[in-house]
């Protein structure tokens, strides 16, 4: 169905993507080597954890959402067909489903599962951070998903207009793609069924160790062979998907300028309530547009959208985020090296924002200068040094950068050295 790209050269991390970008990206379908930024072993343990809420049912704006898809239908309530703690292995669930459900196909679908692993989460966002590199920054979240499937054809990419572009990572076995180029007009209805050539439609197929990408303009139908693994980032590139973001912070800002008034908005009805009456519907409406014209003129609106820039952009656009690890203690004696990637942003003329792994904070703007260089850039370094830097002689700042440091280590900005590495 397709052949490999002969111009794609790999580096010792994967992908060349510099050249991606030049010769791939928002241009055309293609299929490479690379390798995942994971490897099969974890799959099975993040698909327990993420399941486990949903053996007792569905459950309903939720992170980690999955859905389980059997023969013609999505079984909203699949229970023991997940896999499960019981379950010692992925061979040992998938030989289990085999059992329970003989010759069906099916797919599990387990969106956003990399909150629940940092080290997991860590590693998807450095192998796409050399994409971002090139090509720019994503400036709305992306979806990852692990997809486990067996004999199934999944044609959801076909029945709406695209708005992601997609990378997709295959672990095992393998996947065929048809895909539809949204500029030709609606694809005919025949495109999702599997071996069957379609007039007007491209065709991708990749096996474990390769890397399949279509940009936003695609429609595509998935096709899982025997026990097929994979994991898949859909990255939104719709022009119109920023405006709606924006909208929903609109709403949250002036709805929180009402002081969240829950009150169901009934217009006003009866004497004295004509539409150009004070009490009438015009002078609220004049009302409720007085109040988004001044959040979107408020200082606000730039600092929050500052912050989410800050904080998706040290995410690597991978949001949701896991939660921070546990603090320990740290002293003027504690040694540590800084291993994660600070960003940094002017926040007014006093302040500046600091991103770490999609957690934001703020630091006065005149210690921020000092703190960063104190921090070093991988070398060790102790928190006595980082004391020094910042008190000028001062002791009663102690306290302070002990907690930023606390602080950078929950975040993972930083990591202790212990002894016997020195």
């Amino acid at each position: 169905m397709s052949t490999l790209a002969p111009e794609a050269r790999r580096t010792p991390d994967g992908v060349d993507w510099e050249l991606f970008a030049q010769r791939h990206w928002d241009r055309r379908p293609v299929r490479l080597r690379a390798r995942p930024p994971f490897g099969l072993d974890a799959v099975h343990p993040l698909n327990v954890a993420s399941c486990a809420p949903f053996r007792a049912g569905t459950r309903f704006w939720v992170m980690p959402d999955v859905r389980f898809l059997l023969g013609d239908g999505w079984l909203r309530a699949p229970g023991t067909l997940l896999p499960d703690t019981t379950d010692p292995t992925l061979d040992d669930y998938l030989d289990r489903l085999e059992a329970e459900v003989p010759g069906q196909g099916y797919l599990l679908t387990v969106r956003q599962p990399l909150l629940l692993d940092h080290a997991l989460w860590s590693a998807v966002r450095d192998t796409v951070s050399g994409l971002w590199r090139h090509v720019g920054w994503p400036n709305l979240p992306l979806t990852a998903e692990v997809l486990t499937g067996d004999r199934f054809v999944q044609h959801a990419g076909a029945a709406e207009a695209p708005t992601h572009a997609a990378l997709t990572w295959v672990l095992r076995g393998r996947m065929d793609v048809t895909l539809w180029d949204e500029r030709g007009g609606p694809p005919p209805t025949d495109i999702a069924e599997p071996d069957r050539d379609v007039p007007g439609a491209c065709g991708l197929s990749a096996g474990a160790g390769e890397l399949l990408y279509w940009p936003g303009d695609q429609r595509h139908v998935d096709t899982y062979r025997e026990r097929c693994v994979a994991l898949r980032l859909r990255i939104p590139v719709d022009r119109g998907l920023p405006f709606t973001a924006l909208r929903d912070l609109l709403a949250d800002l002036v709805h929180a300028g009402r002081d969240r008034d829950e009150t169901v908005p009934y217009f006003p009805f009866g004497p004295g309530t004509g539409i150009g009456d004070p009490g009438g519907v015009l002078p609220r409406l004049t009302a409720l547009g007085d109040e988004l014209r001044g959040a979107v003129e408020s200082e606000r609106l730039r600092r929050t959208l500052r912050v989410r820039w800050a904080a998706l952009r040290s995410a690597a656009g991978l949001e949701p985020i896991p939660v921070p690890r546990d603090g320990v203690a740290i002293t003027r004696g504690t040694r540590f090296r800084r291993t994660g990637e600070i960003v940094r942003m002017a926040d007014g003329p006093a302040h500046e924002v600091w991103a770490v792994d999609g957690n934001v904070f703020t630091l006065p703007g005149a210690a921020g200068d000092r703190v960063y260089a104190a921090l070093g850039d991988g070398a060790e370094t102790g928190a006595d040094d980082v004391c020094r830097a910042l008190s000028a002689g001062d002791d009663r700042n102690d306290p302070t950068v002990l907690a930023l440091l606390d602080r950078l280590y929950r975040l993972r900005g930083i990591d202790l050295v212990e002894e016997g590495t020195r």
